[in-house]
């Protein structure tokens, strides 16, 4: 994964910050913002191992899941995977770990649909795009979410705009090499 893409990463996410802190005061925490750019700044000064500095600032639940994402993106751009696969593989491994799956009203709404469209990094980004949007009548299946009240009915679920975000980022500066 290029520097450029993980310095711009840290630009978005320094302006998304609060956004994505409101959405998660809605149905969490209210940290996520806060949380990815931890992590995103981490791993743009990471000499190398962009995920492992990722997890380890972040920490906690977005740390490790989060994570699993960079990795795949380090493994299409070292060009041991394509975009599609990456993404699948990234996503099985976020069901495995956080018993969730499409519905659940979590990151994999925006990073399935991605994965099964990822053809070229602007589809994947539109599919997650997409994916995120569909959150809002969700009811949180997993997660702090499912324990407010309504399951965050009404609410965009801020994980899954991360991940848009990310790939849409990705499209922009060609961070997929």
């Amino acid at each position: 994964m290029s520097r450029e893409f993980f310095a711009a990463l840290v630009k978005r996410f320094e302006k998304l910050e609060q956004e994505l802190n409101t959405l998660d005061a809605a149905t969490g925490d209210g940290d996520h913002g806060s949380t990815m750019l931890r992590g995103l700044r981490a791993a743009a000064t990471a000499q190398e191992g962009a995920a492992k500095a990722f997890r380890r600032a972040a920490g906690g639940a977005s740390g490790s899941l989060f994570s699993l994402l960079i990795e795949a993106l380090e493994n299409v751009s070292g060009g041991d995977q394509n975009l599609g696969p990456g993404l699948a593989k990234a996503a099985s491994r976020i069901t495995q770990m956080g018993q969730a799956k499409a519905g659940d009203k979590t990151m994999l709404d925006a990073l399935i649909p991605a994965s099964e469209n990822a053809d070229t990094p602007a589809q994947a980004a539109a599919a997650a795009q997409k994916g995120f949007l569909a959150t809002r009548p969700m009811a949180a299946s997993r997660g702090r979410a499912r324990y407010v009240e309504g399951a965050g009915i009404g609410h965009l679920d801020p994980g899954a705009m991360s991940v848009a975000e990310i790939l849409d980022e990705l499209t922009n500066t060609g961070g997929v090499g």
